[in-house]
Formats: structure tokens, C-alpha cells, sequence
């Protein structure tokens, strides 16, 4: 395992190439804020609504394992109802 290897910034366990990722970019500098898993783990989504604030203006980029394939207009993972 490496030792830079991607973590979630809510539980601060691996981001695995096989699970969804969403990473939060902020809008005027292009800047990562964090990463967190996405999809079953929706405590981590949630632990992201700490940044918005009034005024934030915030990215959410869903990153897709290869397993969800081209077509991910059905994909069951990614964000869920409930994260910010």
C-alpha cells in the first residue's frame, strides 16, 4: 500500500480505485478543498456540507470506478439524496 495514497477526509479510510470518490474544488481558485467517498458511505457526503458557507461557491466532481462503465446515467453510485 502506498503511503500517498488518496483519503477520505470524513473517516480518513483509503479512497479505493473501486469505489465512487466526490472531490470539492473550490469555483474561484481551482483549488481541492477535500475528498470523500461517495454513495453507500453517505456519513462522508455529509461531513461536506461543513463548507458551504454563504458565499462558497463550490465543485462537486463525482469520480466513477471502471466497474459503473460508460454509461453512468444509471449508476446507483455517486452522491446520494442526502449529501450536501
Amino acid at each position: 500500500m502506498s503511503k500517498d495514497a488518496n483519503r477520505c477526509d470524513a473517516c480518513n479510510r483509503r479512497l479505493r480505485p473501486n469505489q465512487h470518490e466526490m472531490c470539492l474544488i473550490d469555483l474561484m481558485t481551482n483549488q481541492e478543498v477535500g475528498r470523500y467517498h461517495a454513495g453507500v458511505n453517505r456519513d462522508c457526503q455529509s461531513a461536506a456540507a461543513r463548507y458551504l458557507t454563504g458565499g462558497a461557491a463550490l465543485i462537486a466532481r463525482i469520480y466513477h470506478p471502471s466497474k459503473c462503465g460508460e454509461n453512468q446515467q444509471h449508476c446507483n453510485g455517486g452522491l446520494s439524496e442526502s449529501a450536501a
